[in-house]
């Protein structure tokens, strides 16, 4: 009897530990845009954006999700709900990629979530791609690298 009391305590500790580690959740999203012929894109968002080169005529991004302070399921909710939609449109001449949707703060159970956001860009040679939030372009051209 007090071999079972003791398996079912450990065992409920174990169980609340790792839902208390599971509070960070990742994902990674990929979009394709085709330029429409535009060889200047603006990326319009917040946070680190690295650019790569690649062959082909399309650009694709790559979005690394992290949910600092939520689980999993309610990341894949937010992806379902269009939460993580990059949008491309063209303004002044250029391909403006931007992702509107992050404007609005979300909750859970009063606690606001807290979002991390990388991008990487890979984008044809003779496109030139611009930061809204930086007059510089973190740019790194890698010859080497396999076509998405």
């Amino acid at each position: 009897m007090k071999t079972l009391k003791i398996f079912t305590t450990v065992l409920l500790a174990i169980m609340i530990a790792s839902t208390a580690v599971a509070q960070q959740a990742e994902k990674t999203l990929i979009k394709s845009f085709n330029l429409k012929g535009n060889t200047i894109v603006l990326m319009d968002v917040d946070g680190d954006v690295e650019v790569k080169e690649h062959k082909g005529d399309i650009i694709r991004v790559q979005m690394a999700i992290e949910l600092m302070n939520g689980s999993s399921s309610i990341l894949c909710s937010l992806i379902k709900a269009k939460r993580y939609n990059l949008i491309g449109s063209v303004e002044d001449d250029e391909f403006v990629l931007s992702m509107p949707s992050l404007e609005k703060r979300v909750k859970v159970g009063g606690i606001e979530l807290t979002e991390k956001i990388s991008y990487t860009v890979f984008a044809p040679a003779d496109v030139v791609v611009k930061l809204s939030n930086e007059s510089s372009v973190n740019s790194t051209a890698d010859k080497n690298s396999s076509e998405l």
